[in-house]
């Protein structure tokens, strides 16, 4: 009787080792190796050497080598969930999910609807105009309001031409017009009318408007559309159909040089486009040490470094 018999050995293919991602970014914060309060991000502000953080569980300072933390504990804060900031000399502006918060050489004052003419609790964008007013944006319900320190004024589109009570994002300009980033399009403001664009009306490409940033005569928008160029008359949509951005659900847009623009993506990362070249260079999780995609905020420092607001700690580069 004859066998066969097999005497190649079966083959054990050994498992790749997984390629490391490389460090784009210099530095990561996250609660594992730092004094921050949270890793969710929604705000970072920058002025000198002192960086501001919002998170969702208390408002995080950094002076470069000590950390900080105010919170619902030991700063009386209404909410811990901190949306956004705006410093002006010793006091701090905080938008929480439950009231405004001035906050001035550790005395903790808390505006709300039951105690001042606030529209709404929920907190969505600061700014302070040149002429010294708290501009403040709140979400779903409650519209645009200003605050002098004495006197209050309110906008909503049922008292104004303020297009939706859905405020993203405020920013002015150098003319002293507060550009304003609602549910509707963007309302620019000139401080007695509001001026409208919108898909119906402009090449805006989406009306979900999530942040803007100027560069000299050019204005940048963040839409759930792509990233609009506006340059006088001219509009031009930069999206996932004509250019290298990788999503169109954008959150963020900073200027970090002439060839720089930075956009932050609900689910991508950031893409780094070259307005002179039309390059696009898109970070991520996957391809960097981006701690997470979902980017909520970029914002740049005096020494050119952009700071990532991700949530899952910051990144920068």
């Amino acid at each position: 009787m004859l066998f066969a018999c097999n005497k190649e050995a079966n083959k054990i293919t050994p498992t790749p080792e997984p390629t490391p991602t490389p460090d784009i970014f210099s530095s990561i914060y996250q609660t594992s190796n730092s004094g921050i309060a949270d890793n969710f991000i929604n705000d970072i502000e920058i002025l000198g050497n002192i960086v501001k953080i919002a998170t969702n569980n208390g408002l995080s300072i950094f002076d470069g080598n000590n950390w900080s933390v105010l919170n619902t504990t030991n700063a009386g804060l209404p909410s811990n969930k901190i949306n956004c900031i705006q410093s002006n000399g010793t006091t701090t502006w905080i938008g929480t999910d439950n009231g405004l918060v001035n906050y001035t050489n550790g005395i903790t004052t808390i505006y709300n609807t039951s105690n001042s003419p606030l529209p709404a609790n929920k907190i969505r964008a600061l700014t302070l105009s040149i002429s010294g007013k708290l501009w403040i944006g709140t979400f779903s319900g409650g519209g645009l309001a200003s605050f002098d320190g004495s006197n209050w004024q309110v906008f909503t589109p049922s008292n104004s031409d303020l297009p939706n009570n859905s405020v993203s994002v405020i920013k002015e300009n150098t003319n002293g017009d507060l550009w304003i980033g609602t549910g509707s399009g963007i309302s620019v403001f000139d401080g007695n009318n509001f001026t409208n664009y919108n898909p119906g009306n402009s090449n805006l490409p989406n009306p979900f408007v999530f942040d803007i940033t100027f560069d000299n005569t050019i204005t940048w928008v963040a839409t759930n559309g792509g990233l609009t160029k506006i340059d006088g008359s001219s509009w031009y949509t930069y999206n996932m159909q004509n250019s290298g951005l990788p999503l169109n659900l954008l959150r963020s847009v900073a200027i970090k040089s002439s060839t720089e623009v930075f956009v932050g993506m609900s689910g991508q990362g950031i893409a780094q486009f070259n307005p002179t070249t039309s390059e696009w260079v898109h970070f991520n999780f996957s391809n960097s040490n981006l701690p997470n995609n979902y980017i909520n905020k970029i914002t740049v420092d005096f020494s050119n470094k952009a700071w990532i607001a991700t949530e899952n700690g910051i990144a920068i580069y």
